[in-house]
């Protein structure tokens, strides 16, 4: 579906280039993707992002950016509210290219050559402060005009877009003076890329000149689950995506998302999911 269906199939009133709309989910949505980009933006409760092989606790003040065709799915939404805007990159055509160098814009909005933005885990940040305020106001002004029909209006809500996009790129410089973000940034990374290895996370937090007890703890922190859980939860994710869009057998998939083999998949699949990972291919195809 390319971004003008896309957006046409959830606007209200015009054909402008972006749709915003208060987002409230109250059950999970399942795995998906749209060639536009979605920027969602937090202002109360949680709810579980699942964006390629990564997942991520979002809540108030999380911004969230989703590149064009990058599956994702949401889960275990706890009384979470807050804006939803799906757009076309090209809206971004009009800042200029001093603000198109800024680190801020090339980690929350550049997009590769396959449409996908690079390093999805980089792409959450929080808006902390007269930041959250300011970008939950321009939201709420957005939304209203954009639910009022006029041919008016358009100019206005593009400097509102505008503008919202400069105060993320902002407040993502604010953000990167936060060295524990930085550091746990890291710690993911280095979780994602030994995802298939025998890599414990013993190992990986000597790579950080810590013990694994100390990680450990400040992951769990910092996260809310444990270093394992979160490989599991990231392995699972990417195995669901594989057995939906794939025709990979499961013994196939279970060594490319880092099981031991498929029987170790298919007890995770039962623990976790409820069902194998067969039954999990034949409802996620219906």
């Amino acid at each position: 579906m390319d971004i003008k269906t896309t957006l046409k199939n959830h606007q209200k009133f015009n054909n402008f280039p972006f749709h915003i709309e208060r987002f409230c989910p109250t059950e999970s949505i399942p795995l998906h993707y749209h060639d536009c980009v979605e920027l969602i933006f937090g202002t109360e409760g949680v709810m579980q992002n699942h964006v390629e092989d990564l997942s991520h606790q979002i809540g108030k003040s999380s911004l969230f950016v989703i590149g064009g065709r990058a599956t994702h799915s949401i889960s275990e939404p706890t009384g979470f509210k807050g804006y939803r805007i799906l757009f076309d990159m090209s809206l971004l055509d009009a800042l200029s290219d001093e603000v198109k160098n800024t680190s801020g814009y090339i980690s929350m909005f550049l997009l590769n050559d396959n449409g996908y933005i690079n390093y999805a885990y980089k792409c959450r940040m929080s808006a902390k402060g007269k930041y959250y305020e300011r970008i939950a106001s321009l939201m709420e002004d957005l939304l209203y005009e954009y639910e009022t029909e006029s041919f008016l209006n358009t100019d206005y809500m593009l400097s509102l877009f505008h503008s919202i996009c400069i105060l993320i790129i902002k407040s993502f410089h604010t953000n990167q003076n936060d060295t524990s973000k930085i550091f746990f940034d890291k710690a993911i990374a280095e979780l994602i890329k030994h995802l298939n290895e025998k890599t414990t996370v013993d190992d990986i937090a000597k790579t950080f000149g810590m013990s694994g007890r100390y990680f450990r703890k400040i992951f769990t922190r910092w996260y809310g689950i444990s270093p394992s859980q979160f490989v599991m939860d990231t392995r699972l994710h990417r195995a669901k995506l594989l057995l939906s869009c794939s025709d990979k057998t499961i013994t196939e998939i279970a060594f490319s998302c880092g099981f031991y083999d498929s029987s170790h998949m298919l007890r995770a699949f039962k623990q976790y999911e409820g069902m194998t990972p067969k039954e999990y291919r034949k409802k996620s195809r219906m």
